[in-house]
C-alpha cells in the first residue's frame, strides 16, 4: 500500500494518490443520495392504474347500453354516454385522494410540523419501522458537561473522576480551552454544541484580536495564560477526531492537542501512555449514558513556526500521550419514553442509528424503552470491516461465540429476548458478508455510524417495509432523504432535505406525524370509496334505469347531487380529526384489497337490491301509472321533462338518499380517525341534506319540491287534486296525468324504505367491514405483515 506521497510511484513530484472523485467519493455519494434519492413506489399508485382500467371498461359497457336502450337521436346517445363516462370515472377522484393529505398537512402545520412533500403523508400512514438518531433527537439537544478523568503520567493510571476542571492538570485545562472550533460573534459563542459546552466548562475566553488563527485566554484571563492556535484540523467523521497546534505564550512551547472518540484517540496514542483499564473505564462511563471523548497531547520540537505548515495531520498526531477523558451527560428528553411507548403501541418498531458509542446507545435505548425491560443486549464490534465481528454481552462484557442460541430464546410474546447492537465497522462487515440480511430486524442499535453508513442502514431496512427516519443534524441529511419518510427536529440544514421538519424538537412530533398521516390516509380512502359508490349509483343504477325507462333526473336535482351532496360530503369527510391513540393496525393502502372490495362491493350491492325492490313496490301500487310517451318526441333541449313520471320520482328519491348515505357511511373508522359523531362538519351537512330531501318527499306539493319537479305537477292539475294552487311558475308536466304526486301514505312508506336502505348499508360497514366479522376473519386468516420485535 502507498504510505507516503512517493512510495511505489516513479515521479517524486506526485503529491497525492487520488482514489475517488466526484460522486465516487464518500461525500459525493452522500450529496448524490440527497439530490437524487431512491424512487419510492406506493402500492396505491400501482393499483390505481388497474382501478382506472376497470372503470373505463365498465364505462364502455354503459356507453354500449346507452346506444342499445336509448331510443333517440345519435347526438343525444353520445351525450348521455359521455356524461355517464365522466360520472363513473369522476374528475373528483384525484381531488379525493389529495384532500385527505392536504387537510393532514394543514393540521400538522398548526402543530409546528411542516411538510414540503405532501405525497409523503400517505406513505407516513404506513410506517412500520421508525429509526432515530440519538444525540439531540432522543436526548436533549445540548450535552451537559459532567467532568473529566485524567491519566497520571507517572503511574499510567486514571486519577479519580472530577466534575471540576480546575482539579485536573494544566495540560488538560489547556486542551479544554483550545481544542475546539468555537468562535465569538458579537458576544455569542458559535460552533458545535459539544465544543461550546466544553469551552464554557473551561471558563476560558476568546481573544478578540488573535495573532494567528485564534487565541484564547485560559481561566482567570491572565496574559500569561494566552494560547495561540497556529493550526487547526476540524472534526471529520471518517477520522472521528480533530486536532490543534497551540503556542503557549507563557512557556513558548508548542503543543499538539487531539480530541475525538475514545477509540480513535487510543489508536493514535502511545501504548505506554494508555492505562490498562482504559477500555473498561470508558465502557462503564458509556454504559451509564455518558458521552465520552478523550484528549491526547504531545510537545512539538520545531525550529520555527513556518515548518509546522509542512507537516501533515498524521505527522502532527503521531506518538501522542493520552491526557484523559472528557465526559458529558446525555440526558433523555422528558417525553421520549412516552413517545417510544406510543409508537410501539401503534405496531411501529423503533431503531437507533447513532454516531455515538454503542454502550451509550444501549443505555439510552434501555432508558427510553426502545429495548424492552429485561432483554439481553449483545454487542458486535470489530476494528475494521476486514476483520470478523466479535460479540460480547454488554452487561458482563463476556465474549459470546455463538449468538444463535440467544436469538432463539423466545419470550411470551413470541419474539427473542435478546436484542443486538453493532458498531459501524461491524455493520460494514455484516453487509460485505451478506449476514446483515438475517440479522437486520434483530439489531436495535447501530452505533458509530458515519453519514453514509446511516444511508446504507436505512436502505437495508427499506427492503422490509415502510421506513421513517428522525434526526436533527447535518450528518442525518442523507438518511432523512433516503427514507420513505424523514422528519428533522431542526430548522437547520437537515430540515432542507427532509420531507418533514418540526419546530417543536420533541419526539412526540413523530407520534403526531403518524396520527395525522394515518387519519389522512384513511380519509383519502374514505373519499375514494364514496366517489366510487357515487359512480356506481349514478351510472350503474340511475343511468341504466334512465336508459331502460327513458327517464332522467331534473336539472336542479343534478345540481343538488353533484354540487351539494358529492362535493359537500367529500369536503366534510375530510374534516374528521385523527384518533387520540395510535391503533395496533395501520390503515389499508390497497384499493383492491379485501377491506376496500368488501366495503365498496357490499354497499353497491345493497343499493342495487333496494333500488330494484323499490321498483317492484312501485309497480304494485294502485296509483301508479306507467310512463306513457314517446321519448323520441321530447325536445332534447328540454331533457328534464323526461323526469315527469313516477319511475323518475322513485329513482330520484331512492338514489338521492343513497348518495347522502354513501358520504356518511364511510365516515366510520375510529381506529385512525375521531369518532364519527365528532366530525361536526359532516354531521351538519348530513343533517341538513336529510331534512331537505325528506321534506321534499314527505310534504305536500310545495315550492321546494316543485323546483326539483318532485311531488308536483301542472298548477291546474294540482288544484284539481285538492291542493292549493301554486303561486309560482311551473312548466307544464310532460305526462298524461299532469303530475307525479305520490299519495301521502305511500310517501311515508317510501321514506321508511329509504331509511332501511341506509340502515342496511351502515350495518354492513359497521359490523362486517369494520366490526366483529372483520376481526374474526383477521384472526383466522391474517395478512402477511412484517414480523419483528417492536
Amino acid at each position: 500500500p502507498v504510505q507516503k506521497s512517493a512510495d511505489g510511484l516513479e515521479s517524486p513530484r506526485v503529491l497525492a494518490l487520488v482514489k475517488s472523485t466526484g460522486t465516487m467519493s464518500e461525500k459525493g455519494q452522500l450529496v448524490r443520495q440527497i439530490l437524487f434519492p431512491s424512487r419510492i413506489s406506493f402500492i396505491f399508485n400501482e393499483q390505481m392504474r388497474i382501478v382506472v382500467f376497470i372503470l373505463l371498461l365498465y364505462a364502455g359497457f354503459v356507453m354500449g347500453m346507452a346506444a342499445y336502450l336509448y331510443n333517440g337521436e345519435a347526438v343525444a346517445i353520445v351525450f348521455y354516454g359521455v356524461f355517464a363516462l365522466s360520472q363513473l370515472v369522476s374528475p373528483l377522484l384525484p381531488a379525493a385522494m389529495v384532500i385527505g393529505q392536504s387537510v393532514a398537512a394543514s393540521r400538522l402545520r398548526r402543530k409546528q410540523i411542516f411538510c414540503i412533500d405532501p405525497q409523503r403523508i400517505m406513505i407516513a400512514g404506513k410506517v412500520q419501522i421508525f429509526c432515530f438518531d440519538k444525540t439531540g433527537t432522543l436526548t436533549k439537544e445540548g450535552l451537559e458537561f459532567h467532568g473529566g478523568q485524567i491519566v497520571d503520567p507517572a503511574s499510567t493510571t486514571f486519577a479519580s473522576f472530577t466534575e471540576d476542571p480546575a482539579a485536573t492538570n494544566a495540560l488538560f485545562r489547556q486542551a479544554m480551552a483550545s481544542c475546539h472550533t468555537v468562535t465569538d460573534l458579537n458576544g455569542q459563542l458559535i460552533g458545535n454544541p459539544v465544543d461550546i459546552e466544553q469551552f464554557r466548562a473551561s471558563k476560558a475566553e476568546i481573544d478578540p484580536a488573535p495573532k494567528y488563527i485564534d487565541a484564547v485566554l485560559t481561566a482567570g484571563g491572565s496574559e500569561k495564560g494566552k494560547l495561540h492556535i497556529i493550526r487547526r484540523f476540524e472534526f471529520v467523521h471518517a477520522r472521528a477526531s480533530m486536532s490543534v497546534v497551540v503556542l503557549d505564550e507563557a512557556t513558548e512551547k508548542i503543543h499538539v492537542f487531539i480530541k475525538g472518540s475514545f477509540e480513535r484517540v487510543k489508536s493514535v496514542s502511545r501504548a505506554g501512555s494508555v492505562p490498562n483499564n482504559y477500555d473498561s473505564v470508558c465502557a462503564n462511563l458509556a454504559r451509564e449514558g455518558c458521552y465520552v471523548l478523550a484528549f491526547a497531547h504531545k510537545t512539538l520540537n520545531v525550529a520555527d513556526l513556518e515548518s509546522i505548515k509542512e507537516l501533515s495531520q498524521d505527522d502532527l498526531e503521531a506518538d501522542c500521550d493520552l491526557l484523559g477523558l472528557l465526559v458529558f451527560r446525555n440526558n433523555l428528553k422528558p417525553d421520549t419514553a412516552d413517545a417510544i411507548a406510543e409508537l410501539k403501541r401503534g405496531s411501529t418498531r423503533t431503531v437507533m442509528i447513532t454516531g455515538d458509542n454503542a454502550l451509550t446507545g444501549v443505555f439510552i435505548a434501555r432508558e427510553c424503552g426502545m429495548v424492552p425491560q429485561g432483554n439481553r443486549v449483545l454487542l458486535g464490534e470489530c476494528r475494521s470491516p476486514m476483520e470478523e465481528v466479535k460479540w460480547v454481552d454488554v452487561d458482563t462484557m463476556l465474549p459470546v461465540d455463538d449468538i444463535e442460541p440467544y436469538l432463539n430464546d423466545v419470550g411470551p410474546d413470541g419474539f427473542s429476548t435478546t436484542d443486538l447492537a453493532v458498531g459501524g465497522a461491524a455493520f460494514e462487515r455484516l453487509r460485505a458478508t451478506g449476514a446483515i440480511d438475517s440479522l437486520l430486524l434483530k439489531i436495535r442499535i447501530f452505533a458509530r455510524m458515519k453519514p453514509m453508513n446511516k444511508v446504507e442502514c436505512i436502505e437495508a431496512h427499506m427492503k422490509y417495509g415502510i421506513i421513517a427516519m428522525c434526526g436533527d443534524g447535518g450528518n442525518d441529511c442523507g438518511a432523512l432523504r433516503a427514507a420513505h419518510v424523514g422528519i428533522a427536529l431542526s430548522d437547520a440544514e437537515a430540515s432542507v432535505v427532509s420531507p418533514f421538519s418540526s419546530a417543536d424538537r420533541s419526539i412526540n412530533s413523530c407520534v403526531e406525524l403518524l396520527r395525522e398521516s394515518r387519519a389522512g390516509l384513511a380519509t383519502s380512502f374514505a373519499n375514494f370509496a364514496a366517489l366510487i359508490c357515487y359512480g356506481q349509483v349514478m351510472c350503474g343504477m340511475v343511468k341504466m334505469a334512465g336508459f331502460y325507462f327513458a327517464i332522467s333526473l331534473t336539472q336542479n336535482l343534478w345540481l343538488l347531487i353533484d354540487g351539494a351532496i358529492a362535493t359537500g360530503l367529500m369536503l366534510a369527510i375530510s374534516m374528521s380529526g385523527p384518533a387520540k391513540r395510535l391503533a395496533k393496525y395501520r390503515p389499508t393502502s390497497r384499493i383492491l384489497g379485501p377491506q376496500m372490495l368488501a366495503s365498496v362491493g357490499g354497499i353497491v350491492l345493497i343499493n342495487w337490491i333496494f333500488a330494484a325492490m323499490a321498483y317492484v313496490w312501485l309497480f304494485q301500487q294502485e296509483w301508479f301509472r306507467c310512463n306513457e310517451h314517446a321519448t323520441a318526441e321530447v325536445d332534447v333541449k328540454k331533457w328534464w321533462l323526461l323526469g315527469d313520471n313516477y319511475e323518475a320520482s322513485i329513482l330520484s328519491f331512492v338514489s338521492t338518499f343513497q348518495f347522502i348515505n354513501n358520504g356518511f357511511v364511510f365516515n366510520y373508522g375510529y381506529l385512525y380517525r375521531a369518532r364519527w359523531y365528532k366530525n361536526y362538519a359532516l354531521m351538519l351537512v348530513w343533517a341538513f341534506l336529510m331534512v331537505f330531501v325528506s321534506y321534499m318527499l314527505l310534504a305536500d306539493p310545495n315550492q321546494v319540491g316543485c323546483a326539483f319537479r318532485l311531488n308536483c305537477g301542472t298548477p291546474s292539475v294540482l288544484e284539481g287534486l285538492g291542493f292549493k294552487k301554486p303561486s309560482w311558475t311551473i312548466e307544464a308536466y310532460n305526462n298524461i296525468q299532469g303530475h307525479n304526486v305520490i299519495p301521502t301514505g305511500s310517501r311515508y312508506k317510501l321514506w321508511g324504505y329509504c331509511l332501511g336502505n341506509m340502515a342496511a348499508a351502515n350495518f354492513w360497514q359497521l359490523f362486517v367491514v369494520n366490526g366483529p366479522v372483520r376481526n374474526f376473519l383477521r384472526n383466522r386468516k391474517p395478512l402477511e405483515r412484517l414480523r419483528a420485535k417492536l
